[in-house]
């Protein structure tokens, strides 16, 4: 089985390609993702399952066309990953362009993400 970093570095990398099912398929099926931020936000959300975290990027990508995006940083603490990084992108509704970094919590179990915790400046995005 796979340790905790290689899994996440593996959904980064699926990210990173457009492979959303590859994301998809490291996820349990019974999760907690969530992003923290304000109602405005389309996908501020809790999801608990992977049906619910694949509507989660069918709504990230809808909304915001992501120019930049950047893992930068991993700290491993056993079968918890928080990666540190940077995005830019614009918003697709209002044009407007917005830069920022981010924090991503992850736990993972069994091989797969049970918990993902995300956590950026919402005021940038406007």
């Amino acid at each position: 089985m796979p340790d905790a970093m290689d899994v996440i570095k593996e959904a980064y990398a699926a990210f990173g390609r457009g492979d959303v099912p590859g994301v998809l398929n490291l996820i349990q099926d019974v999760v907690d993702w969530r992003v923290v931020g304000p109602s405005t936000l389309p996908y501020a959300t809790t999801c608990r399952t992977r049906e619910d975290v694949q509507r989660f990027f069918a709504d990230l990508l809808n909304a915001e066309e992501i120019t930049r995006f950047e893992p930068r940083e991993f700290i491993d603490a056993g079968d918890r990953i928080v990666v540190i990084g940077f995005v830019a992108a614009v918003v697709k509704a209002t044009g407007r362009t917005f830069e920022t970094e981010w924090v991503h919590i992850f736990t993972v179990e069994d091989g797969r993400v049970s918990r993902w915790l995300e956590f950026f400046d919402t005021a940038a995005h406007g």
